[in-house]
């Protein structure tokens, strides 16, 4: 499968999963850093200081935290994380190279959404390893062609 199909299926599990049910704000998928690779979401921020990228930043952060956490304690690595906060919930997963994070209202129900996240996650991650080796591939052509020589010996 080329870069856009496999980019065209994650965007089409998230919106799958966005309208799935009452209460899910966001869905984003993120890299092991936190940076935002794609991202659906059901209402616009009325906040200029609000992004999804701010979102999936916190997310990865939070998700990084509770892994090395679960080392520490020796209970091994995070097969599912909640962040329960005053007015939503932040909810995150593995998905191999990346992680799958869904922002919620407090009033979701919990089961689902858990349900959810196992469901999706092993397909996320097959199609976002094909997704991030396709783009590494992009990458290393890019910088070879950067740094190939310009005739003058530099």
């Amino acid at each position: 499968m080329s870069y856009s199909q496999d980019e065209q299926l994650l965007k089409k599990i998230l919106e799958s999963i966005i309208t799935s049910t009452p209460g899910l704000k966001h869905a984003i998928i993120i890299d092991e850093t936190g940076i935002t690779l794609l991202s659906q979401s059901k209402f616009q921020f009325s906040d200029e200081n609000e992004s999804v990228e701010k979102i999936g930043a916190i997310g990865g952060a939070v998700f990084s935290a509770g892994e090395e956490q679960g080392q520490l304690l020796g209970y091994g690595g995070i097969k599912l994380q909640i962040t329960e906060y005053d007015k939503g919930m932040l909810y995150g997963i593995k998905t191999g190279k990346g992680i799958l994070c869904l922002a919620t209202d407090t009033n979701v129900q919990m089961g689902f959404i858990r349900a959810t996240l196992k469901k999706w996650a092993p397909k996320i991650s097959k199609i976002l390893t094909r997704y991030l080796q396709t783009d590494q591939e992009g990458i290393n052509e890019e910088l070879k062609e950067l740094f190939k020589t310009d005739g003058l010996g530099f």
